[in-house]
């Protein structure tokens, strides 16, 4: 019976503390940086991949093509997109400002990761005990 209580334990303890690894922000989200955007060729929004074909300007002064998470715009339209940090090897794909995650909130993401393992292991505790009190006070007691 203690065993199955432990095990229990562990087993949700270790599901909470799994929720808040994949809750917390992670090195792979990178960092983003603002940039303008030229359309230089516009796809037209029928297929699922289309993507417009802009030239960013980095703001560093360099100028480099890059693929728009987007379909649509007008040919010369400026458009602010968000470029990673640092730039890819291989083809660069820029998104439009404002549509990614915020890069500034990872602190909150990881006070909520906490939060979520913490949330969990004590929901966990206080099972266990509101469970050993239920049953001790349901036990026949023999004269």
């Amino acid at each position: 019976m203690l065993l199955a209580r432990v095990m229990g334990l562990a087993l949700i303890g270790s599901v909470s503390m799994g929720m808040g690894w994949l809750l917390w922000p992670h090195a792979g989200d990178g960092v983003v940086h603002l940039a303008r955007g030229t359309v230089v060729q516009s796809v037209p929004c029928g297929p699922s991949d289309a993507r417009d074909v802009v030239r960013v300007e980095l703001p560093d002064g360099r100028e480099v093509p890059a693929r728009l998470n987007g379909c649509g715009h007008r040919l010369g339209e400026v458009l602010a997109v968000e470029v990673p940090d640092p730039l890819p090897a291989g083809e660069l794909v820029a998104r439009l400002a404002g549509t990614g995650a915020p890069s500034g909130t990872e602190d909150g993401q990881r006070l909520g990761a906490l939060g979520v393992a913490l949330a969990g292991i004590a929901g966990a505790l206080l099972a266990w005990r509101l469970r050993g009190n239920w049953s001790a006070a349901h036990r026949r007691v023999s004269p």
